[in-house]
């Protein structure tokens, strides 16, 4: 796959997103992408966003709206699937 913006290949990688859920921020590292190494650019495959979603929604809420750091492979390993198919670069 090519970056959109500038035509480089794609690497994979895993990289930190954030997430806003009822009005908390999540920051979710760990997340399979595939990264442009030379615009930085970062494409996430629907899938897993939609998993990310999942996942915490599925967390237990606290009162507070302050921010939280979540590992994906320690949430997606609680579902029992895999991610091993990508590289730590």
């Amino acid at each position: 796959m090519k970056c959109v913006f500038c035509g480089r290949d794609l690497v994979k990688s895993y990289e930190t997103i954030e997430r806003r859920v009822k009005g908390k921020l999540y920051y979710v590292k760990n997340v399979p992408a595939d990264a442009c190494k030379l615009c930085g650019e970062v494409y996430i495959d629907d899938e897993i966003v939609s998993k990310v979603g999942k996942m915490l929604e599925g967390l237990k809420q606290n009162q507070s709206t302050g921010s939280e750091v979540v590992d994906f492979k320690d949430l997606n390993n609680d579902l029992g699937t895999s991610v091993s198919n990508f590289a730590v670069i």
